[in-house]
Protein backbone atom coordinates (compact mmCIF):
# COMPACT_ATOMS: atom_id res chain seq x y z
CA UNK A 1 0.00 0.00 0.00
CA UNK A 2 1.30 3.50 -0.79
CA UNK A 3 1.84 5.89 2.15
CA UNK A 4 -1.14 8.14 1.39
CA UNK A 5 -3.51 5.17 1.00
CA UNK A 6 -2.13 3.68 4.21
CA UNK A 7 -2.70 6.91 6.15
CA UNK A 8 -6.21 7.33 4.71
CA UNK A 9 -6.97 3.78 5.83
CA UNK A 10 -5.61 4.52 9.32
CA UNK A 11 -7.73 7.68 9.53
CA UNK A 12 -10.94 5.99 8.39
CA UNK A 13 -10.50 2.97 10.69
CA UNK A 14 -9.52 5.09 13.69
CA UNK A 15 -12.53 7.36 13.31
CA UNK A 16 -14.83 4.33 13.23
CA UNK A 17 -13.50 3.50 16.71
CA UNK A 18 -14.21 6.80 18.43
CA UNK A 19 -17.46 8.24 19.86
CA UNK A 20 -19.82 9.85 17.34
CA UNK A 21 -19.05 13.38 18.54
CA UNK A 22 -15.35 12.87 17.67
CA UNK A 23 -15.83 11.39 14.18
CA UNK A 24 -15.65 14.61 12.17
CA UNK A 25 -12.26 16.21 12.70
CA UNK A 26 -10.51 18.24 10.04
CA UNK A 27 -7.92 15.98 8.44
CA UNK A 28 -4.92 16.43 6.22
CA UNK A 29 -2.62 13.87 4.66
CA UNK A 30 0.60 14.98 3.08
CA UNK A 31 3.83 13.18 2.40
CA UNK A 32 4.10 10.55 5.15
CA UNK A 33 1.93 12.33 7.70
CA UNK A 34 -1.71 12.36 8.77
CA UNK A 35 -3.01 15.17 10.98
CA UNK A 36 -6.45 15.43 12.61
CA UNK A 37 -7.70 18.44 14.53
CA UNK A 38 -10.94 19.76 16.00
CA UNK A 39 -10.75 23.46 15.16
CA UNK A 40 -7.22 24.53 15.99
CA UNK A 41 -4.65 22.95 13.66
CA UNK A 42 -1.91 23.81 16.14
CA UNK A 43 -3.40 21.18 18.47
CA UNK A 44 -3.63 18.00 16.47
CA UNK A 45 -3.32 14.24 16.39
CA UNK A 46 -0.60 13.02 14.12
CA UNK A 47 0.47 9.77 12.53
CA UNK A 48 3.92 10.17 11.03
CA UNK A 49 5.82 7.55 9.04
CA UNK A 50 9.38 8.23 10.21
CA UNK A 51 11.25 5.98 7.81
CA UNK A 52 14.73 7.09 8.95
CA UNK A 53 14.03 5.66 12.43
CA UNK A 54 11.88 2.75 11.25
CA UNK A 55 9.00 3.93 13.45
CA UNK A 56 5.49 5.28 13.10
CA UNK A 57 4.72 8.01 15.61
CA UNK A 58 1.15 8.25 16.85
CA UNK A 59 0.76 11.41 18.87
CA UNK A 60 -1.17 14.35 20.18
CA UNK A 61 0.81 17.51 19.45
CA UNK A 62 0.49 20.90 21.09
CA UNK A 63 2.13 23.40 18.73
CA UNK A 64 0.29 26.55 19.84
CA UNK A 65 1.72 29.22 22.09
CA UNK A 66 4.00 28.21 24.94
CA UNK A 67 1.52 28.83 27.78
CA UNK A 68 -1.31 26.87 26.16
CA UNK A 69 1.02 23.98 25.29
CA UNK A 70 2.36 23.88 28.83
CA UNK A 71 -1.15 23.98 30.33
CA UNK A 72 -2.31 21.11 28.10
CA UNK A 73 0.73 19.01 28.97
CA UNK A 74 0.23 19.67 32.67
CA UNK A 75 -3.42 18.68 32.34
CA UNK A 76 -2.39 15.40 30.70
CA UNK A 77 0.30 14.88 33.34
CA UNK A 78 -2.44 14.65 35.95
CA UNK A 79 -3.76 11.60 34.06
CA UNK A 80 -0.50 10.12 32.79
CA UNK A 81 -0.77 6.87 34.73
CA UNK A 82 -4.30 6.31 33.42
CA UNK A 83 -3.16 7.22 29.91
CA UNK A 84 -0.22 4.80 30.03
CA UNK A 85 -2.46 2.05 31.35
CA UNK A 86 -4.84 2.53 28.41
CA UNK A 87 -2.33 3.49 25.67
CA UNK A 88 0.53 1.26 26.78
CA UNK A 89 3.71 1.78 28.77
CA UNK A 90 5.49 3.28 25.76
CA UNK A 91 3.19 6.33 25.78
CA UNK A 92 5.37 9.32 26.54
CA UNK A 93 4.47 12.88 27.48
CA UNK A 94 7.28 15.26 26.68
CA UNK A 95 8.31 18.78 25.94
CA UNK A 96 9.40 18.35 22.33
CA UNK A 97 10.92 21.80 21.83
CA UNK A 98 11.15 24.93 23.96
CA UNK A 99 7.48 25.64 23.24
CA UNK A 100 5.88 22.46 21.81
CA UNK A 101 4.71 19.48 23.83
CA UNK A 102 3.32 16.10 22.84
CA UNK A 103 1.90 12.82 24.08
CA UNK A 104 3.08 10.10 21.75
CA UNK A 105 3.89 6.47 21.24
CA UNK A 106 5.62 4.58 18.45
CA UNK A 107 4.94 1.48 16.39
CA UNK A 108 7.64 -0.20 14.28
CA UNK A 109 7.21 0.36 10.55
CA UNK A 110 6.67 -2.83 8.66
CA UNK A 111 4.99 -3.38 5.36
CA UNK A 112 2.28 -0.75 4.90
CA UNK A 113 -0.47 -3.34 4.82
CA UNK A 114 -3.91 -3.96 6.29
CA UNK A 115 -2.55 -5.52 9.50
CA UNK A 116 -0.31 -2.53 10.26
CA UNK A 117 -3.11 -0.14 9.32
CA UNK A 118 -5.37 -1.88 11.85
CA UNK A 119 -2.72 -1.69 14.59
CA UNK A 120 -1.92 1.99 14.03
CA UNK A 121 -5.62 2.89 13.69
CA UNK A 122 -6.32 1.14 16.99
CA UNK A 123 -3.57 3.08 18.74
CA UNK A 124 -4.81 6.38 17.26
CA UNK A 125 -8.43 5.61 18.18
CA UNK A 126 -7.35 4.86 21.77
CA UNK A 127 -5.49 8.16 21.95
CA UNK A 128 -8.49 10.10 20.61
CA UNK A 129 -10.88 8.26 22.96
CA UNK A 130 -8.70 9.12 25.97
CA UNK A 131 -8.07 12.77 25.11
CA UNK A 132 -10.47 13.84 22.36
CA UNK A 133 -13.30 15.18 24.48
CA UNK A 134 -10.95 17.65 26.16
CA UNK A 135 -9.23 18.57 22.88
CA UNK A 136 -12.46 18.97 20.90
CA UNK A 137 -13.84 21.28 23.61
CA UNK A 138 -10.98 23.78 23.22
CA UNK A 139 -12.04 26.91 21.35
CA UNK A 140 -10.65 27.18 17.83
CA UNK A 141 -7.29 28.97 17.87
CA UNK A 142 -7.62 29.30 21.65
CA UNK A 143 -5.02 30.98 23.77
CA UNK A 144 -6.75 29.74 26.93
CA UNK A 145 -6.01 30.35 30.56
CA UNK A 146 -3.06 28.50 32.02
CA UNK A 147 -2.98 26.60 35.24
CA UNK A 148 0.30 25.98 37.00
CA UNK A 149 0.67 22.57 38.56
CA UNK A 150 3.19 21.50 41.11
CA UNK A 151 6.23 19.27 40.57
CA UNK A 152 4.24 16.17 41.58
CA UNK A 153 2.60 16.29 38.13
CA UNK A 154 5.60 17.45 36.13
CA UNK A 155 7.62 14.40 37.08
CA UNK A 156 5.46 12.41 34.65
CA UNK A 157 6.63 14.36 31.63
CA UNK A 158 10.06 15.41 30.54
CA UNK A 159 11.98 17.58 28.16
CA UNK A 160 13.34 15.95 25.07
CA UNK A 161 17.13 15.68 25.28
CA UNK A 162 19.01 17.45 22.55
CA UNK A 163 22.20 15.60 21.71
CA UNK A 164 25.21 17.84 21.32
CA UNK A 165 23.44 21.05 22.35
CA UNK A 166 23.95 20.89 26.06
CA UNK A 167 20.21 21.45 26.48
CA UNK A 168 17.47 19.19 27.81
Amino acid sequence: MQAQAFLASVRDKALEGVPDELRSPHSRIRYGMLQLHYGDPRIHYEVWLVRKTGLIEVGLHFEADHDLNLARAESLAQRVLELREFLGPDAELEQWSPSWTRLHLTVPIGALDEALSNEVAGRLANLVRMTGEEIASLPARSRGQTTTLGPEHRRHWHRRGRAGTGKG
